[in-house]
């Protein structure tokens, strides 16, 4: 049994990495987009693209005007572009919603235990290191379990997933064994082309990584569910339900998961999520906002029709009808007007038009990763929100404790 290696100081690490290995390919016109001067004419036809773009109207036509001016642009060819953006602008009249997105089903996946894990603080609670596959790729995570009998009805089953894009952090272990240790099996799935932990180390003489690649919460979302799949067969979890715990890229994954799942969902718990409404992040991008997507210039390299279409399964936003559970939505409060707070705005208005139950809260002088800071005041306040919550919609169950040998029933 691996002893889990908890630093004593490891910086959580920041945010907006999250995405930066989803690839490196950069569209032909986009090249330092954030570093150049944009054109008037540029700049007129990303701000005519954007209110349809937010509400997942079909800007194909006026966006590849777009990317075929950029390209005259950097070519040096001035004239041609700015009459490339103009004509852009004429086409965004009579506009067509897009088609909803279309969902694959639900993996199926079986557990391979690789090797257990130890706490020594938590010698009561299990951890194995798991794999499975989905999508013909091996992935990779972490199951904590109580020692003690489940009961009868089975533990409930929390699904974890986690924030940036470097693996299950290893710090954060200890605070997911607690958890647990409370009555409940604890599923985190380091998700496709990521480590297993931030922090790597040799298990069964290797490092694991998981195969594939960084897909910006799309083949997230089926590594997740296939994890569920698996986890509801084990002994002592309760079957076809859940709750979601997420951070940031994990949060936005589990908002989705938790929207494919239906009814089968119970209860989410979304710190600072991000991509909750791709169409803004994208938009913010072409508009020279923040860097809040780093591979979007990747994201770009394909055609425009594909690129909405992608854009539209991804979002949480416009996927809002399909979210049957309460949903406690944190947002630090130290950032206020950024990206994240304007696409949570963007979910709240929809939630809120559906009749959908959520509560949305602004932490004070919370960053983006508030709660991986254990005992800072903006964590603490936090938690405390989420254990309120969790005891309401889906509570821990005590687990049974074992007596001891020779102790009558």
């Amino acid at each position: 049994m691996l002893k889990l290696p908890i630093p004593a100081l490891l910086l959580a690490v920041a945010i907006t990495i999250t995405a930066a290995f989803a690839g490196d390919t950069v569209r032909p016109g986009l090249e330092n987009i954030e570093y150049s001067l944009a054109p008037a004419a540029d700049l007129a036809l990303v701000e005519a693209i954007g209110k349809p773009l937010l509400e997942g109207y079909d800007v194909e036509a006026a966006l590849q005007d777009w990317f075929d001016g950029r390209l005259l642009h950097v070519q040096n060819q001035a004239d041609a572009a700015n009459a490339k953006w103009k004509e852009g602008l004429t086409k965004l009249q009579n506009l067509q919603r897009l088609p909803e997105a279309v969902w694959p089903a639900w993996p199926d996946a079986d557990f391979k235990e690789v090797t257990n894990l130890k706490l020594s603080s938590y010698p009561k609670v299990k951890i194995q290191v798991v794999e499975w596959t989905v999508s013909k790729l091996k992935q990779y995570g972490l199951v904590f379990t109580p020692t003690d009998p489940a009961p009868e009805a089975g533990y409930p089953l929390l699904l974890y997933t986690h924030g940036a894009a470097f693996g299950i952090p290893n710090y954060f272990c200890g605070w997911l064994a607690e958890l647990t240790s409370k009555g409940y099996v604890i599923i985190a799935p380091a998700m496709r082309g990521e480590p297993l932990f931030q922090m790597q180390f040799s298990i069964n003489g290797r490092e694991l990584t998981c195969e594939g690649e960084i897909e910006n919460l799309e083949g997230e979302v089926d590594d997740c569910l296939s994890m569920l799949s698996a986890a509801w067969k084990l002994p002592g979890v309760r079957k076809n339900e859940f709750a979601v715990v997420g951070h940031s890229f994990g949060a936005g994954v589990g908002l989705l998961a938790a929207a494919r799942a239906g009814d089968r969902a119970k209860a989410v718990v979304s710190y600072d999520a991000w991509l909750v409404n791709p169409q803004r992040y994208y938009w913010d991008r072409m508009r020279r906002g923040a860097n809040n997507w780093l591979s979007w210039e990747d994201f770009c390299n394909q055609p425009v029709a594909d690129q909405l279409r992608g854009l539209l399964t991804r979002s949480i936003v416009h996927n809002a009808r399909h979210l049957q559970c309460p949903l406690l939505l944190f947002m630090g409060g130290a950032y206020d007007g950024s990206v994240f707070h304007l696409s949570h705005a963007d979910l709240c208005r929809e939630l809120k038009r559906l009749e959908k139950k959520y509560t949305y809260v602004l932490v004070p002088n919370g960053d983006h990763n508030f709660v991986l800071r254990e005992g800072s005041p903006p964590a603490l306040f936090a938690l405390q929100k989420q254990h309120d919550f969790l005891q309401k919609h889906y509570p821990p169950v005590s687990p049974t404790p074992v007596k001891p040998k020779g102790e009558k029933p």
